[in-house]
């Protein structure tokens, strides 16, 4: 049960309904309810996830916007940075095609 994937949970899953209907970009032409299981559990990424991914990039912006930058903002790690950039390369181009 720890590893269900369920639409509703992934940030893919967009134009969500008032009844939980939705569309998936991974599943052309298909109308999927945010509680059906993914069907393409290898492309699933969560929504803390993603926001995860968000935040480590919102802080390398400020780390390198600010010239009077405060002790609290520093560079995040190099690799976590990478794998930010990587998701947000990955979301612009998934939905740039839609």
């Amino acid at each position: 049960m720890e590893n269900d994937k369920y639409c509703g949970d992934c940030c893919w899953f967009y134009a969500e309904d008032t009844y939980g209907f939705g569309a998936c970009p991974f599943q052309f032409g298909e109308c999927v309810n945010c509680g059906f299981m993914c069907t393409a559990p290898d492309k699933f990424a969560s929504k803390e996830e993603m926001r995860h991914y968000m935040a480590v990039l919102l802080q390398a912006n400020r780390w390198r916007r600010d010239d009077n930058v405060p002790a609290i903002y520093k560079m995040p790690d190099a690799t976590d940075f990478g794998k930010a950039i990587d998701f947000a390369y990955g979301y612009m181009k998934v939905f740039s095609n839609l």
